[in-house]
């Protein structure tokens, strides 16, 4: 039989408030008894009920992650796996939930948003991307509701959010060129802030070191539209520098070189991904910390939810 806040009350000689405050790690507690309740706690291999602690804490114990048409292709992406490994470690150290939501397209991105908010079943939401009008973030906003948002956001008032510097990390790359006459960027959907903040980076050192850069955007961050892409790049003699905005982009234009027997090429990409043998000498990937943004949202979102607080961010270095 499931040990119950009563039983532990009762064999530690204390009412149940007392119990529930002394495993929540109440300071009203003395040391002493939260000793005791917490040795009986587990002794009884007491596990808590959620919901009854909800009821309690006016919390649920639960966050709900808005998952991105771009994670339809989860499995293989590693930037995507890692962000929800974060997510859900740091989650799970703190004795939350996570609730994860998958989108096919961005109005339903906007409706799980809702949902989430008004089904009154989580504490807070997480979104995995930032765009132009974002529908999702300007109703979290206008309904109060904690949130975070993984991705730098166009307006910042109001807002938690954690993001990788992408400007100065796109910059820096192609001064690592700074010698080159000519770059190619190749990117996925210019309405995310993610591709603004690249492009913006790869046009400032561009402009600064005298390089004739081509920029290739594209719809989406999908195998498909990177082999899409690829047939745009115009590939000469010489060897072709060319910076790929993220992993899975990568695979489609690495796919179509191979088809069309080309190699003549040397490549930085975002996100970190495995590549076949050949292009182990040509590709460097550039690992962006997926797990600490994912770990690092989450933080930010209970820190906000704890202090009443909904503005604040964090910045992850990328190192290369």
């Amino acid at each position: 039989m499931r040990a119950t806040i009563k039983d532990i009350a009762n064999l530690a000689g204390v009412s149940g408030s007392t119990v529930s405050r002394a495993l929540a790690d109440d300071s009203r507690i003395s040391d002493k008894t939260k000793e005791k309740v917490q040795k009986i706690a587990k002794e009884l291999n007491y596990k808590p009920n959620i919901m009854a602690r909800g009821l309690v804490s006016k919390r649920k114990g639960i966050l709900g992650v808005v998952l991105p048409k771009a994670t339809m292709e989860l499995f293989t992406s590693q930037f995507f796996i890692e962000i929800m490994q974060g997510i859900s470690k740091r989650a799970k150290e703190n004795n939350y939930y996570i609730m994860f939501d998958f989108c096919k397209s961005d109005k339903e991105e906007f409706v799980s948003t809702k949902k989430f908010v008004e089904s009154g079943l989580v504490d807070g939401v997480c979104l995995l991307s930032s765009r132009d009008e974002d529908q999702s973030l300007e109703f979290l906003k206008r309904k109060k509701f904690p949130f975070v948002v993984i991705g730098e956001p166009m307006e910042k008032k109001d807002t938690l959010w954690v993001d990788n510097n992408n400007l100065e990390a796109t910059y820096n790359i192609v001064k690592k060129y700074k010698n080159e006459k000519e770059l190619i960027f190749v990117g996925g959907s210019k309405h995310l802030i993610v591709t603004k903040n690249r492009v913006n980076g790869f046009k400032k050192a561009c402009k600064e070191f005298h390089i004739k850069g081509e920029i290739i955007l594209g719809n989406n961050f999908s195998v498909e539209e990177g082999y899409r892409l690829a047939k745009k790049i115009k590939i000469k003699e010489k060897l072709e520098k060319i910076i790929i905005s993220d992993d899975q982009l990568l695979k489609g234009v690495l796919e179509y070189f191979e088809e069309e027997h080309i190699s003549n090429v040397e490549i930085i990409s975002f996100n970190k991904c495995d590549v076949k043998e050949v292009w182990k000498k040509k590709v460097k990937t550039i690992d962006i910390k997926a797990s600490k943004l994912g770990s690092k949202a989450i933080e930010l979102l209970l820190y906000g939810i704890e202090k009443n607080i909904n503005e604040k961010n964090e910045m992850i270095n990328i190192e290369f």
